[in-house]
């Protein structure tokens, strides 16, 4: 090292660094003050050093570190996801009431007795071809008689034996006397089908037999008959024990002669229980 008038001669050396270091920082700082707010490039990442923690930056970033949750910040509030979905109420339908005991209108186990006021009309066929009084004032010994039936009231007991069924015997007593100067007397056991049981009006149909023990007052006819009968009706029940009906009724003989009658009437029947 060289001296000059007994100073060293490193003292030009730092003043001219110094003058250097001078300059750039100056330079640096009117560089950063031009830049724009927020255009700033972040320093550049450098690899961390295994063992060692990553550098903390003091400058806020831009986006938030902290990831929304779901879950609501204010206790005692829901969101919309949270809730859970509104159950409708139930529609109330009509009321609906007890079911009520209705009285059953069948005859079934029913005894009944009835009452019928009747009139008829008649038709005879006599057998022999002698001549015959029967009952025809008008063409007496004809080979066909026709006239009217005496009047009559029929007492029929029954009992049902199902819903639809009745076994009955009807019993007809003449009000009137017949031609022979006798009143009817027929016993005419049968059974009886009921349509539409509950209905409070009902059509009804019988098959039975007939039985004639009418007296007569010559010998030369038999003292019975045998024949078979229907009838035909509609009764209305005014209530479970109750009823009014009228029918209509055919009736064959085939013993004493062939007949044929027809007859109609109206009546009552009371039943138990």
């Amino acid at each position: 090292m060289r001296y000059r008038g007994g100073r060293p001669a490193i003292l030009p050396l730092l003043t001219l660094f110094f003058t250097l270091a001078l300059s750039s920082t100056i330079a640096r700082a009117a560089a950063e003050a031009t830049e724009p707010a927020g255009e700033k490039a972040p320093p550049a990442a450098t690899n961390p050093v295994p063992g060692d923690a990553p550098a903390k930056s003091d400058k806020p970033t831009d986006k938030p570190t902290d990831k929304p949750t779901d879950k609501p910040t204010d206790k005692g509030t829901d969101t919309p996801a949270d809730k859970p979905a509104e159950v409708a109420p139930p529609v109330a339908g009509p009321e609906v009431s007890p079911p009520q005991m209705v009285p059953s209108l069948s005859h079934d186990l029913q005894f009944g007795l009835a009452v019928l006021f009747g009139d008829g009309y008649r038709i005879i066929f006599p057998y022999t071809s002698q001549p015959v009084d029967c009952g025809d004032a008008h063409a007496m010994g004809a080979r066909v008689c026709t006239n009217r039936a005496p009047s009559f009231i029929d007492l029929q007991p029954s009992f049902g034996i199902s819903q639809s069924w009745d076994v009955l015997v009807d019993l007809r007593l003449g009000i009137e006397k017949d031609f022979n100067t006798h009143r009817q007397l027929f016993v005419m056991p049968g059974f009886r089908y009921w349509l539409d049981t509950q209905s409070h009006v009902k059509f009804f149909t019988t098959i039975q037999l007939a039985y004639d023990a009418s007296k007569q007052n010559t010998s030369a006819r038999t003292s019975s008959d045998f024949g078979i009968r229907n009838s035909n009706g509609l009764m209305v029940e005014i209530m479970r024990n109750f009823g009014v009906y009228a029918q209509f009724g055919e009736t064959m003989g085939f013993v004493r002669w062939f007949s044929l009658s027809v007859d109609a009437g109206i009546g009552v029947q009371a039943r138990v229980p």
